[in-house]
């Protein structure tokens, strides 16, 4: 007999909880949320304190019906299971509100493992209402941005785009970087190595020009030596010219590197970036699977403890089990001290670090029942962990002070003593070279110097790895909020495309970033959505209640958006020159403040504003238009300048160039009409010859790569139902037909198909 229900969220959960439970429990997932706002309306009743009106989403209503089928009629006897964050918290309280349950218990656990889940059901609690609080705040927080901002956004730059509170600091700081990098001047600067050896040994090593030499003896006298320009080299060369090189001091010291603590969310999506090339998004769907449970020679086994985490810490049983294991295959001297390490901003420490679930369960020992990228993230995590609770790697490091004429060179070398923590975690290299054994006073064979050029570089652009690394320092997101982020300015919006894995603001990127720089600075500002954070975070403690939190966040948003409204109005009262029906608006692009027709994109009318908001006047010349008299002046189109008419729209005159308007005659006989005489001219897509009756005849053939025309319209033995010319055979958008040589004062046979041969 069952003793209740437990819900998860995911079948492979399930799975994993059915193999420890067996027939004590049935456990059903319930496919995430089964709750949210709607998609097309805001949901929000501002006027009621922000009361959010939630809708079953529609692809889970199957679920919900087979989840009601399975509870008792007085609903008890359910437990709800979902993951332990607010995310997790909501869906079980929505789950509790559409299943009408009274008095749900509620269980959390951080690893999917027997004693984990035996522990959980010993302990059960209610749904934590402060959580739930914290995720509604953050969801009408973020409706209300895009709800509000979006249709500004679209009547300034592009329908169908949006603005989102956490998403628009990520797109600034992309745009930011951009600016630097385009702003950045190089500087130039020259480091001087000397090509030195022990006499008459083969092994050469590299000592760099440190500083001048002090008569006085003293090291720290002079400064280190910058050289900035090749003539400043120049100057250190000459004097260097038949010197000779002799060790002033070597200075041995013995350096610890300690390992890096067990992963939390963002840096595991930092080094799988960087390691395994894996995206954030795509990192946290494969953690995803290890910790619900992946199918192994046990049967369904959560292998790794839950993956959205800020906290290092790991539990003292964990703790204990990865030393005896340490101690067991590498030895006692291997075993270390966990390092210390410093909580990121607005850290909560609510979970442990992200590591194995049992350390005995090796990668190597699972590699056949994971695929190639459970197995390469595994990999990373048990290494890490394991690395964590290991000795300090020992280095014996060596600098030695050469003299050379009337400067002073250094050299740095260092040995691996013991390689502690490195035994299961790849080594990283130095950059430093093993230096031979020097001693205080000795000559060196001297066999060349390298002056080499350096410019200073400007900051990388930045990879995923790296932007979520800064939106973590600067307290802004949280640890499932991360991949959402990238997810968002990325994929969903377009405004930040990935290129060689660095990301790149588009041109509409930019364009949203300069309105809410301009318009909405809180929003973008990193500063006031952190507080925002931390906020949230009191919340979920208790102390503070959501509505006030949700309030004050809103009055400012709508004065901003008044203000930005009134700055920048939506429509003037110009109607458009090119459609004569729409009116001219303001807008902003990559490039600058534009007037454009309301009626885009039926009508493609664009015309260019300096920053200040007005028309740049444009140049006009002395030559007056051959069609109505007016002065041409000199336009700027999609295809670059052009000369035309001053008296646009009303007169639509453009001027060819020479190499356009010239037809030079071929000496070929039409054969479409074969009245007329072919001439070779120059279009928009390249050089064409064309019938010299044009318009009466509209023959025309591009001239390919090999300087001969193409085929033009073959002429076929049909005559023509309508007005008896022949017909003839072209190609079109669907492929080969037929058409009167008459076209287009003789429209037929229009559709009538070429037959297949």
């Amino acid at each position: 007999m069952s003793e209740g229900l437990i819900i998860v969220e995911s079948p492979a959960k399930a799975k994993t909880l059915k193999r420890f439970l067996g027939d004590r429990f049935d456990v059903l997932a319930s496919m995430g949320h089964v709750r949210d706002l709607p998609g097309k309306q805001m949901g929000v009743d501002v006027e009621a304190g922000f009361k959010p009106h939630y809708e079953v989403v529609e692809s889970r209503r199957k679920t919900i019906n087979e989840l009601r089928s399975a509870v008792k009629k007085d609903g008890s006897g359910v437990i709800l299971a979902s993951d332990p964050d607010r995310e997790g918290e909501a869906i079980a309280w929505h789950l509790s509100e559409v299943l009408n349950l009274r008095s749900p218990k509620r269980i959390e656990f951080h690893e999917i493992t027997s004693e984990a889940v035996r522990k959980a059901l010993e302990s059960p609690r209610e749904i934590d209402m402060r959580l739930v609080n914290a995720q509604q705040a953050r969801r009408v927080v973020d409706r209300l941005v895009g709800f509000r901002l979006s249709p500004f956004l679209w009547a300034k730059v592009q329908k169908g785009i949006g603005a989102g509170r956490v998403s628009s600091v990520a797109l600034r700081l992309v745009v930011d970087r951009e600016e630097e990098i385009r702003k950045f001047v190089p500087v130039e600067s020259w480091t001087i190595d000397a090509e030195l050896s022990k006499l008459a040994d083969e092994r050469r090593f590299l000592a760099r020009l440190n500083r001048p030499r002090n008569v006085a003896g003293s090291a720290d006298a002079e400064p280190k030596i910058e050289v900035k320009t090749q003539a400043e080299a120049d100057v250190i060369l000459h004097a260097l010219e038949g010197a000779t090189y002799r060790v002033l001091g070597v200075d041995k010291k013995r350096r610890t590197k300690s390992s890096n603590p067990p992963y939390i969310t963002s840096t595991l999506q930092q080094d799988a970036s960087s390691r395994l090339r894996f995206r954030p998004s795509n990192t946290m769907r494969i953690a995803q699977q290890l910790y619900e449970g992946v199918e192994i020679s046990d049967g369904s086994t959560g292998l790794i403890t839950y993956m959205r985490t800020d906290s290092t810490r790991i539990s003292d049983e964990a703790d204990t089990r990865v030393k005896a294991w340490i101690k067991e295959k590498q030895g006692e001297k291997y075993v270390g001290a966990a390092r210390v390490v410093k909580a990121s901003p607005g850290a909560q420490d609510a979970h442990e670090a992200i590591r194995p679930t049992d350390v005995t369960r090796t990668p190597e020992s699972i590699r056949q029942y994971l695929s190639a990228d459970q197995f390469k993230l595994y990999d990373l995590i048990w290494r890490r962990f394991v690395s964590s609770r290991m000795a300090p790697a020992v280095y014996d490091q060596t600098q030695v002070e050469i003299e050379g004429g009337e400067y002073i060179f250094r050299a740095n070398g260092s040995v691996l003593a013991f390689d502690g923590f490195y035994k299961v975690w790849p080594r990283e290299e130095n950059g430093e070279t093993d230096l031979p054994e020097l001693s205080n006073g000795e000559d060196l064979d001297y066999h060349g110097i390298k002056p080499e050029q350096h410019f200073s570089q400007p900051p990388p652009r930045y990879s995923e790895a790296t932007l979520i690394r800064e939106l973590e320092q600067r307290g802004i997101g949280r640890p499932s909020t991360y991949a959402p982020i990238v997810q968002t300015i990325t994929k969903d919006h377009g405004y930040v495309e990935i290129k060689e894995r660095r990301l790149h603001p588009t041109p509409i990127g930019e364009a949203v970033n300069t309105i809410m720089v301009d318009h909405f600075k809180s929003i973008s500002d990193d500063g006031y959505t952190a507080t925002l954070e931390k906020r949230l975070d009191e919340v979920e403690k208790g102390s503070e209640e959501w509505v006030p939190v949700v309030s004050d966040f809103y009055g400012p948003l709508q004065q901003m958006l008044t203000a930005a409204e009134e700055a920048t109005p939506a429509d003037t009262d110009e109607v458009c020159p090119l459609c004569n029906e729409g009116h001219l608006v303001r807008k902003a692009s990559r490039y600058g403040p534009f007037m454009g027709c309301s009626r885009y994109p039926k009508c493609k009318f664009r015309r260019a504003l300096t920053p200040e908001g007005e028309a740049p006047q444009p140049k006009l010349l002395e030559e007056m238009c051959p069609t109505c008299g007016k002065p041409l002046q000199l336009r700027t189109g999609r295809y670059g300048e052009f000369i035309g008419c001053s008296g646009y729209p009303d007169c639509k005159y453009i001027k060819r160039d020479a190499a356009q308007s010239e037809a030079k005659p071929t000496g070929e006989k039409c054969p479409q009409c074969e009245e007329g005489q072919l001439v070779e001219r120059t279009g928009r897509y390249g050089p064409f010859v064309a019938c010299s009756r044009y318009p009466e005849c509209k023959y025309r053939a591009n001239i390919g790569k090999d300087g001969k025309p193409g085929q033009g319209p073959k002429l076929l033995d049909e005559p023509c139902p309508i007005c008896g010319k022949p017909l003839v055979e072209r190609r079109g958008r669907y492929g080969m037909f037929k058409s009167c040589s008459d076209y287009p004062a003789c429209p037929g046979p229009k559709g009538v198909k070429k037959e297949a041969s």
